[in-house]
């Protein structure tokens, strides 16, 4: 039997700053079909689990009243507020 698998801090260790600007970006319309289909209405809190820089967080954030994104890395988390900030997303709070 093997040993329980831990997080490793470091397994994203200098990505946080490049890793926003390195992924297939969404598609434009997501956020307008998001909040077509579900009928959000700029109401409720969306939790993004795993939202690294906040990729998704942020384009989702204007759908709802408060997005948390949450994430085990602080790199992540730390460019995901230095990201909403230059964006002008004040609706957003990062969980680590």
């Amino acid at each position: 039997m093997t040993d329980a698998w831990e997080w490793d801090p470091s397994l994203y260790s200098g990505s946080a700053e490049y890793y926003a600007r390195g992924r297939v970006a969404y598609p434009p319309g997501l956020a307008a079909a998001f909040a077509a289909e579900l009928q959000l209405d700029g109401s409720g809190r969306l939790l993004d689990v795993g939202c690294g820089p906040g990729s998704l967080t942020l384009l989702l954030a204007g759908s709802f009243e408060e997005a948390v994104g949450l994430d085990a890395d602080g790199d992540m988390l730390a460019e995901a507020g230095r990201l909403a900030a230059d964006a002008g997303i004040g609706n957003c709070r990062w969980v680590h």
